[in-house]
């Protein structure tokens, strides 16, 4: 079998690997003269910059984790200083608390705030009117008002770029709503060691999980996810064709036909296939596939445009970066960044001796115009923003953007039965869908996604 996947991103290369390794004649065309799509490491004035996602979590057994040491990448574990994280919330820097004690500690939540936590356990179950619900909604119906705004929005931020009230429950966050499904969160986790109620629910909103078999906690590649692109590109060798843009999909004898727009100026495979895999963005793959019924579903996918502002201080001059994984603003506060991480300190050797990087995230669902402005007010905005969240003080010494205009991933309202009326117009056509618009939007997700993908060709 003959199979052509369309986009060389994590989520092409990763499926493309796997369909190889059963046996299928496949091929990667991809239309800019890298691989790796939104991934990318980069080095400016002795700061190292990811241009997209940073890291993944250990957990899935076919996951990221799995597939940089099937490929030989040297990987690393976040810093044990990376553990405390902050919530910028009315106008003040507030440490998110990790354990019981902390909570009751916290000035995070009011007294009213946290006795509408703990009665999580005695609210019943209620399924969402029209079979879906947000995740604010959903929060604030379990936690109360104050939890949703204050520790989940800030985390569904965190994930998504987006305003909680706009992110799907049972897409965005399946495990959430699964737990809702078996009578509410304490009940759901009751099972398993017990952090408390609100412990659970941070760890579950940052993603930290334990599956069997794998490790646990925050990872990366030494040097940047740059290193698992070009491992991914190298082990597909000459399969994988950079600068050869395809311009449609259309049906073909058994199969499909690909029309090229472009070509690497090397020799290409012929442009029938028995079928394809389509990894680009769904809003462009709108106007690439030439098949009844598929092309106008992708117009129901979103990408939200994004930007990453890095800024390099010395570190003296933000005393708050010298440990610490980062802090997520809250909505309705007088900043336009989502969010700061301090790279420097989650992950070695990101920034020259004695000074910090900061990754500032702007755009998203929840701001998309703070995407379009340009690199100088991009850079003014983080620099203010930076000084008001975790005090940095001076001029950066380092200053630079990365941005995407097919930035992250939208799972609004309705997603799921979106991805199934897709999947199913695209099956009848031999086509299987690929990437971050789908299954999930994280690493471990393009990953393991790849399982699913090998069935729907086994199907043909």
């Amino acid at each position: 079998m003959r199979v052509a996947v369309v986009g060389g991103g994590l989520g092409g290369l990763a499926a493309a690997r796997t369909l190889r390794s059963a046996g299928v004649d496949v091929h990667v065309f991809e239309a800019s003269p890298r691989a790796g799509g939104v991934l990318g490491t980069s080095s400016s004035d002795g700061y190292v910059r990811e241009h997209a996602a940073s890291s993944f979590l250990g957990g899935p057994a076919r996951g990221a984790l799995a597939l940089c040491k099937e490929l030989g990448v040297a990987v690393e574990r976040a810093s044990p200083k990376a553990r405390r994280r902050w919530i910028y919330i009315d106008g003040k820097l507030r440490a998110l608390p990790q354990d019981p004690v902390s909570l009751v500690r916290s000035d995070l939540l009011t007294w009213r705030g946290k006795l509408d936590l703990l009665r999580e356990p005695f609210r019943p179950s209620q399924p969402a009117a029209n079979g879906d619900e947000s995740v604010y909604d959903f929060a604030a119906r379990r936690l109360g008002a104050e939890a949703a705004r204050a520790i989940v929005a800030p985390f569904v931020t965190g994930v998504y770029a987006a305003d909680a009230h706009d992110i799907s429950l049972e897409a965005g966050f399946p495990r959430l709503a699964a737990l809702e499904a078996h009578g509410g969160l304490a009940r759901g986790l009751a099972r398993q060691a017990a952090l408390g109620v609100f412990g659970k629910v941070v760890s579950l909103a940052s993603g930290r999980r334990r599956s069997d078999g794998t490790e646990r906690g925050l990872w990366a590649p030494v040097g940047g996810l740059g290193a698992l692109v070009a491992a991914l590109a190298a082990d597909l060798g000459d399969r994988v064709h950079a600068g050869a843009p395809v311009a449609r999909i259309e049906p073909g004898a058994g199969g499909v036909r690909l029309v090229l727009g472009g070509s690497s100026g090397a020799s290409l495979p012929g442009d029938t296939w028995d079928g394809a895999v389509l990894a680009i963005p769904a809003e462009d793959a709108g106007g690439v596939v030439a098949v009844p019924g598929l092309g106008a579903r992708m117009a129901g996918f979103h990408r939200a445009p994004a930007a990453i502002v890095y800024l390099g201080y010395r570190e003296e001059d933000v005393p708050r970066a010298r440990d610490g994984f980062g802090a997520l603003v809250a909505l309705g506060e007088d900043v336009r960044v989502l969010g700061i991480v301090f790279e420097s300190v989650v992950w070695s050797r990101r920034a020259p001796a004695g000074h910090v990087l900061l990754r500032c995230i702007f755009g998203g669902g929840r701001d998309p115009a703070a995407a379009g402005l340009d690199d100088a007010a991009l850079i003014a905005q983080a620099t203010r923003d930076a000084g008001v969240i975790v005090g940095a003080a001076g001029t950066p010494a380092h200053a630079s953007v990365v941005r995407w205009k097919r930035g992250v991933a939208q799972y609004g309202l309705g997603h799921r039965e979106r991805v199934r009326a897709a999947v199913t117009a695209a099956r009848t056509h031999r086509i299987a869908l690929a990437g971050a618009d789908y299954m999930g939007p994280g690493l471990n997700d393009l990953c393991t996604d790849t399982a699913r993908i090998l069935d729907e060709v086994r199907a043909w």
